[in-house]
């Protein structure tokens, strides 16, 4: 039940409530229930009462939840401001205890909090579903390629730092970090450091921190839809929605701790703060929550921006929705109202961003002051709102205002700042360019079916609710956010889909008001009113819960087959795992150091191996350069010499899936660098390894034993041996012909007891293993 002194609270915090709560109690008096439409109060207003549990639901209408306490509270406040008590005219009096704490406790609704922690707990496990592939054999195998850059730098960090404050163990991080992503390799550190400060602990940390990302994430998303539609089904539709977008469940699942993840909070907190600054109006312009919002968005731009070099591209959409704000400000006739807090806010943003930058070092000028940027365009679209709207008051003249201030804005930054004009242009050459990289494919490319396997059906059920969020916000302007975010995400997914992450959140909010839309359609549940508050959330009865989740099944169906489809592929598969740990072993027992015991392969996994065997994953370019030259050689021995010291390992597909001629690594893949009738055998490529499956085989490039002898004058001379490696058995031959004196040397890769074939006799010749690892001479 409902105290007076909450009512108090509430309208110590929000004075402009006493007269809509006096009227809501008037109509209260007369009727035993009521609906919004017989209560003369705005949707705003009704939705804080509801949101507080003032006003509770009843079945399909409404009523106070305690009318006595909302009478004492307002009679109290009349008394206290008539009798000169109040702090100031027309404010409600504070004088009153403050509830303690087991109060406030028991202001939870556990039913709202009990869904919610469910629907969270959902996002969590459909990202550590790989659990058993992340942790192999005590270690911790983060999935893909550049998370072991990140574990690198973040080990380099704690051999370095002594304590949590000892921001000169930076200095260890590279200009690229430095200029790319230095917040995110900050955190990630620090927190490592908070729990142990370990190269282990950094394990852990690298491996959980997407999931944590996508909880809060998660948390946002119901956060922003329930402030858009006051409806917490719509909430929690949107949540268990969003935990199925493939897109985002691969890149904050369990082990894949790329930067995206890190970036993705940031975003929906951007968003989440300036949609509730969108729905400020004077009355509440001096609320706490206002200022709180704008502090929000202050730190949230800035965070966005240090975390990630392409910060920028990512708080462009504040512009887009600030322009809308405005648009649609003037189309109603109503002044830009949020334009302080959200000036401050931007201001604040660009104020931390450049103490990041001039402080501390983070990111070149260029990144660090855009926040800058943005806040003068922002006030600009404000200050050309006002100026249309005390004029013409036509948002088509704002609109041509918009068209105009575009194209000088962009010829201002190309004439007046022509490197930061190259920079921009090469950022979206980057975007569109073709490369041989999944992730530069657009959303929409019809070879990849990049919108269904990356979205599920979420955003075709999203897509509609998404083109009425343009009308609806014409109605209200915090969906002007929102969707202006929703179709600037889509955008830049259309051009790459390594924007599908930051549009998952908006397109799952749109998604969640559609699913919601379609279940009050089909009678499933309450009805839905974008206009009304919706009615306090219960545990279903059995016919509502099967109905719901058929619903659910049918949109979400998609979305949870793709998921562990598209996690899986960026998994290291057991032959992956198993070729790093063969050339682990011999590096270890052998003592080798980096770069004797670098593993070139193919640059995607790269960093992966070199990370177990050498320890070094911060580059792959060496291997980007030279791998595919090894494979396409005529014989791997032609690259020997330039290997010669800087390659330990080199792993080898099973298969290639190309239809360029590639001699080098038949002789491997096939033969195991065995002689054959169209390639003489390998003298340097000792195998090591290969997996039950044929994906992989490993060889140590080797100087190889120099077997020596004596024959008849140009004799052929062949040597022939048995080897067994784990995972195969193969005969390895090599071919020589004796000189004219009759003497022979031939080179080997492998040790073993060879059977020297010369004319029609034979002899048997050991050779050791430090022969062949030494390159020393062996005698017949």
């Amino acid at each position: 039940m409902t105290e007076a002194s909450e009512v108090r609270d509430l309208l110590d915090d929000r004075p402009d409530l006493a007269d809509p709560l006096a009227d809501v109690l008037a109509v209260d008096a007369e009727r035993d229930r009521w609906t919004f439409d017989d209560v003369p109060i705005d949707s705003g207003a009704f939705g804080e009462l509801v949101a507080r549990d003032i006003v509770e639901s009843a079945g399909d209408e409404y009523r106070l939840a305690d009318p006595a306490a909302v009478r004492a509270a307002l009679e109290g406040d009349a008394a206290a401001t008539a009798n000169g008590a109040g702090a100031e005219a027309g404010r409600p009096s504070a004088d009153f205890s403050a509830p303690s704490i087991g109060e406030r406790l028991g202001e939870v609704d556990w039913t709202v909090t009990g869904f919610v922690a469910a629907a969270l707990t959902f996002v969590a496990l459909v990202r550590v579903h790989p659990i058993n592939s992340i942790y192999r054999d005590g270690n911790v195998v983060l999935s893909g390629n550049d998370p072991y850059a990140y574990r690198y730098y973040v080990e380099q960090v704690l051999a370095s730092s002594q304590s949590l404050f000892d921001l000169s163990a930076l200095s260890e991080l590279p200009g690229s970090v430095v200029h790319g992503e230095p917040l995110t390799l900050t955190a990630l550190w620090w927190t490592s450091e908070l729990l142990g400060g370990d190269p282990e602990i950094a394990g852990h940390v690298l491996a959980w921190y997407p999931v944590v990302s996508a909880v809060v994430t998660g948390a946002v998303v119901y956060l922003l839809a329930t402030t858009l539609t006051r409806d917490r089904r719509v909430g929690l539709a949107a949540v268990l929605l969003f935990a199925l977008v493939p897109g985002h469940a691969m890149r904050t699942s369990l082990g894949f701790a790329d930067h995206h993840a890190f970036d993705y909070p940031w975003l929906a907190a951007t968003a989440l703060a300036l949609t509730h600054l969108a729905g400020v109006d004077r009355e509440s312009l001096r609320a706490p929550t206002t200022w709180l919002a704008s502090l929000g968005l202050g730190v949230a731009v800035a965070g966005q921006v240090l975390s990630w070099e392409a910060g920028p591209l990512l708080i462009a959409a504040v512009g887009l929705a600030v322009a809308g704000l405005a648009l649609a400000a003037v189309a109603r006739d109503e002044p830009p109202v949020p334009a302080i807090p959200i000036v401050a806010g931007l201001g604040l943003g660009s104020v931390l961003a450049a103490v990041g930058h001039v402080v501390v070092g983070w990111h070149t000028a260029r990144v660090a002051f855009s926040p800058t940027l943005v806040l003068a365009g922002v006030a600009a679209v404000f200050a050309a709102a006002a100026l249309v709207r005390r004029t013409t008051g036509d948002a088509r003249h704002l609109a041509a205002v918009y068209a105009v201030l575009a194209p000088v804005g962009l010829a201002a930054l190309r004439f007046g700042r022509p490197d930061d004009w190259a920079k921009l242009v090469e950022g979206i050459q980057r975007l569109t360019s073709q490369r041989n990289i999944a992730e530069t494919t657009g959303l929409f490319d019809p070879d990849s079916l990049g919108v269904l396997l990356l979205l599920g059906l979420t955003f075709v059920v999203a897509a509609p609710a998404m083109a009425w969020g343009i009308h609806r916000s014409l109605a209200d302007r915090r969906w002007t956010v929102v969707t202006a975010y929703a179709w600037y995400f889509l955008g830049l997914s259309a051009l790459s889909i390594r924007f599908v992450g930051e549009f998952a959140p908006f397109v799952a909010v749109f998604a969640g008001v559609a699913f919601v839309w379609t279940a009050d359609w089909i009678d499933a549940i309450r009805p839905f009113d974008p206009d009304a508050p919706g009615p306090a959330l219960e545990i279903p009865d059995r016919k509502t819960l099967v109905t719901v989740g058929v619903l659910f099944l049918l949109v979400a169906s998609l979305g949870a087959i793709q998921v562990p489809v598209k996690t899986s592929q960026l998994l290291v598969t057991d032959a992956e795992y198993g070729a790093a740990m063969a050339a682990e072993e011999r590096s270890d027992r052998l003592d080798q150091e980096y770069p004797e015991n670098y593993v070139l392969s193919s640059w995607g996994s790269n960093r992966m191996y070199n990370y177990f065997v050498s320890g070094d994953s911060q580059r792959y370019a060496y291997a980007r350069q030279h791998y595919p030259r090894l494979l396409t050689a005529d014989h791997p021995d032609d690259l020997y010499d330039r290997f010669s010291g800087r390659v330990g390992y080199v792993v080898v597909p099973g298969s290639l899936g190309v239809d360029a001629e590639t001699p080098a690594y038949d002789l491997l893949a096939r033969d195991y660098g065995s002689r054959t009738a169209e390639q003489p055998g390998t003298a340097h490529y000792r195998a090591l390894w290969a997996s039950p499956d044929g994906d992989r085989r490993v060889f140590a490039v080797v100087p190889g034993a120099n077997v020596t002898g004596s024959a008849a004058p140009n004799a052929t001379v062949t040597l022939r041996t048995n080897v067994s490696v784990p995972g195969a058995e193969f005969t390895y031959e090599r071919q020589t012909t004796a000189d004219a004196a009759g003497d022979y040397a031939v080179r080997v890769a492998n040790p073993g007891t060879y059977t020297v074939a010369i004319e029609n006799g034979t002899e048997r010749i050991e050779v050791p293993a430090g022969a062949v690892r030494n390159g020393t001479a062996v005698g017949s």
